[in-house]
Formats: structure tokens, C-alpha cells, sequence
């Protein structure tokens, strides 16, 4: 009866340990909501762009065809490779996808600026 019960402090200890040592996993409602917008406005921003300048389109399409292939290449195998390393990749992706979705602002806002002096010129 003593064996059962020092196994089960044991365990109730390991579980409390494993608690308080643990990070929260998931970010901030607000943080989240904030981050989801800007996806949102960068996907409407590059769909905008299909038909506003379809050569910045495609080039922009190239970019993120190559960040989601990295992506898939990181997902497969992050539970391989250290910690360390998976965490700089994601960094990384997530560097680049913040970069091509600054760029796409831009191109919009350079081609509607573009747009609104010609008609300046009318």
C-alpha cells in the first residue's frame, strides 16, 4: 500500500512541476486579433495588386511561393532539429513574410499615387 501511494506523490509532484515551469502557449487576444488584421490587409493588398500592376503581382507571388516552400520544409521537420534552429527559421519566415507584405503596401501605394497625378494632369 506504501508502494501505491509514493507512486502517486510522485506523479501529483511531476504534474505540479511540469505546470509551473510551462510557458503560456498562446499570445494575447489583442496581439492576436492586431496580427490578423495586417494578414488580412496584406492578402487584400496583394489581390488588389493582381490587377493594379499584374508584374509586381507575379514577382510578389514568386516570394511567397518560395516563403511557403520553406515553411513546408520547416513544418516536416521541426521536430527533428534543435530548438534553437527551428525557432530562428520560423523567426526568419516570419521576417520575410513581414517584408514582402511591406512591399506590396508600398507598390499599391506607389501605383494609386501614380494614378491619382495623372488624373491630376486631366
Amino acid at each position: 500500500m506504501k508502494v501505491y501511494f509514493a507512486g502517486t506523490a510522485i506523479l501529483f509532484s511531476a504534474f505540479l512541476l511540469s505546470a509551473c515551469s510551462s510557458k503560456p502557449v498562446t499570445p494575447p487576444i489583442a496581439k492576436a486579433s492586431a496580427e490578423r488584421k495586417q494578414e488580412v490587409q496584406c492578402y487584400q493588398e496583394f489581390s488588389a495588386l493582381q490587377k493594379l500592376d499584374p508584374a509586381a503581382y507575379e514577382s510578389y507571388r514568386k516570394q511567397f511561393d518560395n516563403i511557403n516552400k520553406n515553411y513546408k520544409i520547416y513544418e516536416s521537420n521541426k521536430a527533428l532539429v534543435d530548438g534553437n534552429a527551428s525557432e530562428v527559421m520560423l523567426t526568419e519566415i516570419n521576417k520575410k513574410l513581414s517584408l514582402v507584405c511591406v512591399r506590396i503596401r508600398n507598390t499599391v501605394y506607389t501605383n494609386m499615387m501614380n494614378r491619382a497625378n495623372e488624373m491630376n494632369q486631366l
